[in-house]
């Protein structure tokens, strides 16, 4: 789809179908933004006509003219958000795709709640945009589907000094996007095809393509270099672990990033065998790793002016003659001991391994990203991430990071006290508690026994958050690509 921005009034359109936004009332639409558009008093008086009341991604298309009007519903004004200009994108992309329009005009929305007309064009592009996802390479799509398509979106700006800054909040939208788009078709991919190896060559194009550095250690290789995490969870599967380590690195960086990557492209819970319910959805359990890819990409495309090292543990979790088993003790490449009270609980041993590796860069800030724990999605469900670190400041800024993107965080407690629970009688560490107690803090403070040393480390549990049960304004149903957005604003405000 291509994005222009031009200065001009929904009015004034002659191609495509025009975008209203209208803001809700108690029986109907109180009025319709932009302003100008109430000049069209006939249009206006349609619209309170049609039933429509302005409720938050609701949508109603009307003639007008010699062509159509859109108007979606923004909900209350006292509920207006840059989420909501999002959605409000969102729904009227999808709407208009559905309808068979191939060309969509989108005012650059004005209210205050939204903010500057940069940060608006790119919450608009990215709304828009990333709706209009599906996975859709391995199926026979039907001719009159295919042909459902948006070919361009128009962004309209009423204030040409305006017409600068929201063309560079749109370009800016477009890397993002693409980066996001990047992680979905990597999580959504089955297992059969998304395998450890497949991440490895994907991650080597995309440093062919980025000019980044890529380095990729082989199975027989980790065994050697004692990574004994990575090793315990790949040894039960036919496809061989690939420790990814991708690094973007401009002149004058002004700070060095690490993020790590949990890549358990298929997690069927090894011996300690998962049930058989929704066991498909398991190829997602990489989703860690989808967003550090997606992340590397967007910063290189972007040009951010930080240091990123993208590490990424891929294997699979699988039961075999040569799995590791219950009881088993693992030596992990921080020399630390494990046991291995529960094979589904690999995640932790994997970026155990992630984490030590990291501190060679000496990282000023590092983030850990996994779908770790089904007690994380008992705990906070689908909308917000697990959020672990005793970084005060760190903290701060990835709740900043969230607000503004919808990635939303939330912290739990990392204190000592929940640390002993993760002592072994036999070794250093056990990988589970025997009570099964507090599970998403416990796992982080496992994690944390591999930090040591680190400046800044935060963890982040997007087990509930990376797939979506259903379709959202600018989520189809399947796989999010969470935390590329977040892990990006992270970074481009960094101080």
């Amino acid at each position: 789809m291509r994005v222009s921005v031009k200065v001009g009034q929904l009015g004034q359109a002659r191609d495509g179908v025009v975008v209203y936004a209208a803001l809700e009332g108690e029986q109907r639409p109180d009025r319709l933004l932009p302003p100008y558009a109430a000049r069209d008093r006939a249009f206006v008086q349609l619209v309170k006509g049609s039933g429509f009341r302005g409720a938050a991604n609701e949508t109603v298309l009307l003639p007008k003219g010699r062509g159509w009007a859109l108007v979606v519903g923004l909900g209350k004004m006292k509920d207006l958000s840059l989420e909501q200009a999002r959605q409000f994108a969102g729904t009227a992309a999808r709407t208009a795709r559905a309808r068979g329009f191939r060309h969509l005009v989108l005012p650059v929305l004005r209210e205050r709640a939204f903010g500057q007309a940069s940060t608006v064009a790119q919450a608009l592009t990215e709304g828009a945009w990333l709706s209009l996802y599906r996975y859709d390479q391995l199926k026979q799509v039907p001719k009159h589907e295919k042909n459902k398509r948006l070919d361009a979106m128009t962004l309209l700006i009423e204030r040409s000094r305006d017409l600068g800054e929201a063309k560079r909040g749109a370009e800016k939208a477009e890397a993002v996007v693409e980066a996001v788009r990047l992680a979905r078709d990597l999580i959504n991919g089955p297992s059969n095809i998304v395998t450890p190896t497949y991440l490895a060559n994907h991650a080597r194009a995309l440093a062919k393509e980025l000019k980044l550095k890529c380095t990729v250690t082989p199975f027989a290789q980790l065994k050697r270099l004692g990574f004994g995490g990575i090793v315990g969870v790949a040894q039960g599967s036919p496809h061989p672990a690939q420790f990814i380590v991708l690094e973007y690195h401009p002149s004058r960086a002004k700070a060095t990033f690490a993020l790590c990557g949990k890549g358990i492209t298929f997690d069927s819970g090894g011996i300690s065998i998962k049930p058989s319910a929704k066991m498909e959805q398991m190829k997602y359990d990489m989703s860690g790793a989808a967003a550090v890819l997606g992340a590397m990409k967007a910063a290189a495309t972007l040009k951010l002016p930080v240091r990123v090292v993208g590490i990424i543990a891929a294997t699979e979790n699988m039961p075999s003659g040569t799995a590791q088993k219950p009881g088993d003790v693992l030596k992990t490449l921080s020399g630390k001991t494990v046991e291995v009270l529960n094979t589904d609980a690999e995640g932790r041993l994997v970026l155990a391994d992630c984490l030590h590796y990291a501190k060679r860069y000496k990282p000023d800030c590092v983030v850990d990203l996994a779908t770790l724990t089904g007690a994380c999605v008992v705990a906070l469900g689908a909308e917000a991430i697990g959020l672990m670190t005793k970084n005060e400041r760190l903290a701060a800024r990835l709740n900043h990071a969230g607000q503004a993107t919808y990635e939303r965080v939330w912290r739990l407690p990392l204190w000592d006290e929940y640390g002993p629970a993760m002592k072994s009688d036999i070794a250093d560490l056990r990988n589970v508690t025997n009570t099964g107690e507090a599970g998403t803090i416990t796992a982080a403070k496992f994690l944390e026994e591999f930090t040591e040393g680190l400046k800044a480390w935060a963890h982040l549990d997007i087990a509930g958050t990376a797939w979506s049960e259903k379709d959202k304004p600018y989520v189809p149903k399947g796989a999010v690509g969470i935390g590329v957005r977040l892990l990006v604003k992270l970074m481009e405000n960094w101080r």
